[in-house]
């Protein structure tokens, strides 16, 4: 039986042509006596006047001294200045300060609040869909563990995206290369996402496309680490790090895994806290499946697949 979704789970889901093109994303459901319609809107790039949160936190940093007391407790700079946010706003001591906190504490120090000219995105209304123009709605979730992503599809029956552009249906899938097709959300019959297009491979008598699923890797900055620590007053403990990671293993390393850390850190009974500040992620790519170009049913702003996933499965392909 096909699930049913309210309409907070279906805000900002992808609306899909048949061609496999994006008509726009989801901004409300509008119930009429007569009629139900989804009203999609489209994102534009626009540029905003924001509060600079980052140098401001530099600036209150600037002023924050260590004292006997924080460095017996190995507090570090960041550490004591969102003590003192706290304890000027009334907070609880382990509320996780956000920025309207830093701004509210510049306000009461009568602080000059830096802005700057960040890009952001402008919702513009696109148009309606009706009912009967969606062939299915999904929700799926694609990757392992704890590094997911949710993926909200609804897919129409028409090429309405592509009418709107004047893009010709596609009556053949026509090969494309790597460079055309990379990254591209791949979706099954039914709408559920499988992941993104890594690149095109050949089987032995057939090219077909690879997909994979993203795989976000927590990673420290070297250099930053070592910043931060001599900064907290651990000059040796930074020293250590460096010749560890650049001089005993012979290679000069910029970055290193989280976990590659935390081991080192066991091994040498070390113990400090890792501030954002020091933190950078890259993600790695986790295969999915190798899927044969004959089952590749439209390409356009996503790849649309011929078979369902069970279809698939039972195929061999996953």
């Amino acid at each position: 039986m096909e699930r049913a979704y309210r309409e907070d789970e279906l805000f900002d889901a992808t609306i899909i042509d048949s061609e496999g093109y994006v008509y726009g994303k989801l901004e409300k459901i509008s119930i009429n006596e007569d009629e139900i319609v989804l009203l999609a809107y489209e994102g534009k790039p626009d540029v905003k006047t924001v509060v600079d949160v980052n140098s401001l936190k530099e600036e209150f940093l600037r002023g924050i001294k260590t004292t006997f007391g924080s460095r017996l407790r190995r507090l570090a700079p960041d550490d004591i200045l969102e003590e003192v946010i706290r304890k000027e706003l009334g907070l609880e001591l382990d509320e996780q300060l956000s920025d309207e906190h830093y701004i509210k504490y510049a306000e009461r120090l009568g602080v000059s609040i830096p802005r700057v000219r960040a890009a952001v995105e402008r919702k513009e209304q696109k148009g309606t869909v009706s009912l009967n123009e969606i062939k299915t709605i999904r929700i799926s979730v694609i990757g392992k563990e704890k590094w997911t992503e949710v993926i909200k599809i609804i897919l129409l029956h028409e090429p309405k995206e592509a009418m709107f552009r004047k893009i010709p249906t596609q009556e053949k899938v026509l090969y494309r290369g790597t460079d055309v097709i990379k990254d591209k959300l791949v979706l099954d019959a039914d709408g559920n996402a499988l992941g993104y297009v890594d690149s095109v491979v050949l089987f032995q008598d057939t090219p077909g496309i690879r997909v994979y699923v993203s795989k976000p890797t927590g990673q420290v900055s070297l250099s930053l680490l070592a910043r931060y620590l001599e900064e907290s007053g651990k000059s040796d403990t930074a020293d250590l790090v460096r010749k560890h990671f650049r001089e005993y293993q012979e290679s000069h390393r910029y970055n290193v895994p989280v976990e590659e850390l935390e081991d080192f850190m066991r091994l040498m009974k070390l113990a400090f806290r890792l501030p954002k500040s020091v933190m950078t992620s890259q993600d790695t790519r986790e295969f999915v499946a190798d899927i044969p170009w004959d089952e590749i049913h439209k390409i356009g702003d996503v790849v649309l697949l011929k078979s369902t996933l069970t279809d698939l499965r039972s195929k061999g392909h996953i």
